[in-house]
């Protein structure tokens, strides 16, 4: 199946998300570039509308079920569209988008930056964390990373 096939394969929302994860990675790359993390971080926070207020109508358990589907459908968008952009998109960025799509959702999320020693040289790492679960960032040589660094706003509920 070739990429375009596997792009139309794609549900309409799930295009939305790709679209809008498509123009966030290079806007939290050039803003991570020119303003540090700390700076990105709290822009991105006051532009993800943590004052969102979801209704009542479903119930607790139908809501955390809507939820994690969510949650999995933004990160495999961002993972696709990480891999589309025309540079190397650094877990860092696609953290931020992540974490800031889900706050623009209304769920709460954790971005956790952490380090590891192997050898001489220490490399960094960030994922996002929804309940305890890593939804992005995930190791393949599963190196130990230690946290140094969590961001999370809680969102209304």
């Amino acid at each position: 199946m070739s990429n375009f096939d596997k792009l139309r394969a794609i549900s309409f929302p799930e295009f939305l998300v790709l679209f809008v994860s498509l123009l966030t990675l290079p806007v939290a790359s050039v803003l991570l570039k020119l303003c540090g993390f700390r700076k990105t971080e709290r822009l991105m926070a006051r532009f993800s509308r943590l004052d969102i207020q979801r209704g009542d109508s479903q119930t607790r358990v139908n809501r955390e079920r809507v939820d994690k589907v969510r949650v999995n459908q933004v990160a495999r968008m961002v993972s696709i569209a990480a891999v589309l952009v025309p540079y190397q998109a650094r877990c860092l960025e696609q953290a931020m988008t992540v974490w800031w799509m889900l706050g623009v959702m209304g769920i709460s999320s954790t971005i956790r930056l952490g380090v590891s020693k192997s050898g001489g040289s220490i490399e960094a790492h960030a994922w996002v964390l929804y309940k305890g679960e890593i939804v992005i960032g995930q190791m393949s040589d599963q190196k130990e990373f230690t946290p140094l660094l969590d961001i999370n706003i809680e969102r209304q509920q």
